[in-house]
């Protein structure tokens, strides 16, 4: 009995480092990581939600045993204390899934020179989350298409993307409006580049900020 008592305050150790992992991983648009840095992420998050609980329940663990004069155990379970661990460790996952998403620790540390790097997983990330808007879009075979970003794709391999009040540019560099909500560029439209233009200021308000899809 014992031993699956054990067992059973071990998963409740890491069961709130993996809940904020797996917010993040579906939060989150970042590199694809590995078994092993997704563990040690976990593992990550777990130290710091207890370290930062345990001083309010006394540094024990919310479930214990004590065994009886029969030869039995005892179980008592602190549930106040289990349900601040879930309700922390959702805060902790969103918080930490925003702070990827807006890359504020390491634009913070951009400033001060520490690192080049950002949060995302690539620059196609970086450019339609900090810059987006309305964009010209040229494609292989010399087509060309103006419209709002509305969606992206995560992976740059898949180089699909949802334009908003799109328009055709034909030879003569008129625009030919597309009739509908928009155009879905997906990867065999083949883009070749990305050109992030002004809001046409005939225009009294643009469409809200893209989403990744």
């Amino acid at each position: 009995m014992p031993e699956k008592l054990e067992a059973l305050g071990i998963f409740l150790i890491l069961m709130p480092g993996f809940t904020c992992a797996y917010l993040t991983q579906s939060l989150a648009v970042r590199r694809k990581q590995s078994d092993l840095e997704k563990a040690v992420e976990a593992l990550l998050f777990s130290l710091i939600l207890y370290l930062s609980i345990l001083p309010f329940f006394g540094y024990v663990l919310p479930i214990s045993w004590h065994p009886g004069a029969d030869g039995s155990y005892h179980i008592a379970i602190n549930y106040r204390f289990l349900l601040t661990l879930f309700l922390s460790s959702l805060i902790l996952g969103i918080l930490y899934a925003a702070n990827v998403n807006h890359d504020w620790m390491l634009g913070l540390l951009r400033k001060t020179r520490i690192t080049e790097r950002t949060a995302r997983s690539t620059i196609w990330n970086d450019t339609f989350q900090e810059v987006g808007g309305f964009v010209q879009i040229g494609m292989s075979g010399g087509q060309s298409v103006l419209g709002w970003v509305r969606y992206y794709s995560d992976e740059v391999d898949d180089g699909s993307v949802f334009l908003e009040d799109a328009a055709w540019i034909d030879d003569k560099g008129d625009e030919q409006p597309i009739d509908g909500p928009g155009i879905l560029l997906t990867r065999e439209a083949k883009i070749e580049s990305v050109m992030f233009l002004r809001w046409r200021t005939s225009d009294s308000q643009a469409p809200s900020y893209p989403r990744t899809s």
